[in-house]
């Protein structure tokens, strides 16, 4: 899900899929939480804050998603 607006999300759409391989979480993210991944419960998958840009997916292995994430992070 993805909650505030990003420029580094504008060419993709809500309920697009990423690729996730990790078995840890970011906890008390809130106030630079971009968007999160339902895992049983809401799971931290974007933060940002000021220039700084943390995904806990991978981009590079999630096809065509990834990559328009990773013009979109490109043209920031």
């Amino acid at each position: 899900e993805i909650g505030k607006k990003s420029a580094v999300f504008r060419y993709i759409a809500e309920g697009d899929y990423v690729y996730f391989v990790h078995s840890y979480a970011g906890m008390d993210c809130n106030v630079s939480l971009l968007a999160t991944a339902d895992y049983g419960a809401p799971l931290t998958a974007a933060v940002a804050r000021e220039n700084v840009f943390g995904m806990q997916f991978h981009p590079e292995k999630s096809g065509a998603t990834g990559l328009k994430i990773l013009k979109a992070f490109c043209e920031l």
